[in-house]
C-alpha cells in the first residue's frame, strides 16, 4: 500500500436526516459520521485511489449482500459442471 490520493464516498440513508448547509465542514463530517455510526444508512461505498494507481473499493449494504449472493450462486453453478 502506498499514499493515497484520492477518496469517493457514495452514502445512501434510509430515511435521511436533517443537516444546515450552514454548518462548518467540521461539523457535516461529524453528523455524517454519527449517522454511519448509527447503521441508519442503506449501502456504504468508498473507494481509495493510491499514488500507484491501484483502487480498492468497499461497500457495506444492500448491494454488498447481493454481490456475495451472485457469487456463491457462481460458485454453485462450477460445481454442477
Amino acid at each position: 500500500m502506498g499514499k493515497v490520493n484520492k477518496v469517493k464516498v457514495d452514502l445512501d440513508f434510509e430515511e435521511g436526516f436533517e443537516l444546515s448547509h450552514k454548518k462548518s465542514a467540521e461539523e457535516v463530517l461529524k453528523a455524517v459520521m454519527q449517522q454511519i455510526s448509527s447503521g441508519s444508512f442503506e449501502e456504504l461505498e468508498v473507494e481509495l485511489e493510491y499514488d500507484d494507481g491501484s483502487t480498492y473499493e468497499y461497500v457495506i449494504g444492500e448491494d454488498a449482500e447481493e454481490e456475495d449472493d451472485d457469487e456463491e450462486e457462481d460458485d454453485d453453478d462450477d460445481d454442477n459442471e
